[in-house]
């Protein structure tokens, strides 16, 4: 006899992407029970009743979360989580659960239409549970991305540890350098204006959430180092007025794009 998902509890389902779960599952006919910190429904409440566990808390306390549920669950469960690192969160759903293991992370905020959106599946345990994940994913017409989970938080320690330092990179600059923010945007060009835009969208936003992107994923401070080594072998080009090194740097960065 095959596992049957048809009641979803989520952890952390009362807000951010827990809750753009809920109402993407809801939107598939599923029973969703979000529990929060102002919910009845406690969490040991919901792993009894539910089929399907989903661990969408902040990074933190994931693992804390898992220790505490992952025991309730039984082999005829899935237990799976939305975090945006996958490695530290998949081993531990595997060593405090018996239940079927999916790491998941989508790859976009809480948004109304995901149709189109990206999202990386880590499998863990069992086949029934990745194929249920994957099935609600295509049936929401979402691109699904299948990957070990080490190689995803390597392929996020750039994507999103470089992108994030670098935009608190930009905004530590623009602050320091004595312009007023009106200054700078009454000579922004639109291309600079958009930069001011993303950093206006990251700074309006939690910081322990870009904090624990890039902290508690342990492939960050890898490719941060990384660029900033690529910075400093830049500099002297900008110092030494050498325009014969930067044009063949320009021109060896241009090469792979064109070839890709």
């Amino acid at each position: 006899m095959g596992l049957m998902f048809s009641k979803i509890g989520i952890l952390g389902g009362t807000r951010g992407m827990g809750a753009w779960f809920a109402d993407f599952l809801e939107k598939q006919g599923y029973d969703v029970y979000p529990v929060g910190r102002s919910t009845t429904l406690t969490p040991e409440m919901m792993a009894r009743l539910c089929d399907v566990v989903v661990i969408a808390v902040p990074i933190p306390v994931t693992v804390k979360i898992i220790q505490k549920i992952g025991p309730i669950l039984t082999e005829r469960r899935l237990l799976m989580d939305l975090t945006s690192i996958k490695q530290i969160p998949l081993e531990a759903m595997l060593e405090h659960s018996t239940a079927e293991v999916v790491g998941v992370h989508p790859l976009f905020g809480p948004i109304e239409d995901a149709e189109g959106q990206r999202v990386a599946i880590c499998p863990g345990r069992g086949r029934l549970g990745l194929k249920w994940v994957t099935d609600i994913f295509e049936k929401g017409k979402l691109q699904i991305s299948v990957m070990e989970p080490q190689e995803h938080d390597r392929l996020m320690g750039l994507i999103q540890g470089v992108n994030h330092f670098s935009t608190l990179g930009l905004a530590h600059c623009i602050l320091s350098s004595g312009f007023s923010i009106e200054d700078i945007e009454k000579c922004s060009t639109i291309t600079f204006k958009r930069r001011l835009d993303r950093i206006y969208k990251l700074l309006d936003q939690p910081a322990e959430l870009f904090g624990s992107l890039l902290i508690d994923n342990p492939e960050s401070l890898n490719y941060i180092r990384l660029y900033r080594d690529v910075l400093n072998e830049m500099i002297p080009m900008i110092e030494n007025k050498d325009h014969r090194a930067f044009q063949e740097l320009f021109l060896s960065l241009k090469k792979p794009l064109e070839e890709g």
